[in-house]
């Protein structure tokens, strides 16, 4: 699938620009429930454990690019809503896991950015040459299917 032009053009210059500390968290929707696992009486006390949501589709500081890739890669973590969900229960911190979360979606958001390598010419060459052998065995195949059933046809003066 080839990219458009301003699409690849619009990722570069976002890929330029982007950090962790680009991310527009402060419009997400965070809540906060009791974290699973260790930590004693404090984890039926303390609502540690960090959901983070936005609409995707609203995010106009991403490339229309990288929310299609996210959406596409990461499918799983978009609800019915169209919301895209991180999660964090890795500290008993509620900033800390903030931060986790940030710092998840800042990695999903890379990876998404990156754009697929151009093939070398060399791999350009061979596919060339793969497709212009296999548009060859077509028509060598074809040829022979066309000579098979015509000799099955009567020829002239038989019946």
């Amino acid at each position: 699938m080839a990219i458009p032009a301003e699409d690849v053009a619009a990722v570069r210059r976002f890929r330029e620009q982007f950090s962790r500390d680009a991310i527009p968290y402060r419009d997400f929707q965070l809540t906060f429930h009791r974290s699973s696992g260790a930590g004693g009486q404090n984890v039926n006390k303390v609502n540690t454990k960090v959901y983070m949501r936005f609409e995707l589709a609203a995010q106009s500081w991403l490339p229309r690019y990288v929310r299609e890739r996210l959406r596409e890669d990461e499918a799983g973590r978009i609800n019915a809503r169209g919301e895209y969900l991180v999660t964090s229960e890795k500290t008993r911190s509620q900033r800390h896991n903030i931060d986790d979360c940030l710092d998840k979606l800042w990695q999903q958001i890379d990876r998404a950015a990156t754009l697929p390598a151009a093939p070398s010419e060399a791999t350009a060459a061979r596919v060339r040459a793969l497709q212009a052998a296999g548009r060859a065995r077509d028509m060598a195949s074809k040829k022979r299917r066309s000579d098979r059933k015509a000799s099955r046809r009567a020829g002239p003066g038989e019946f």
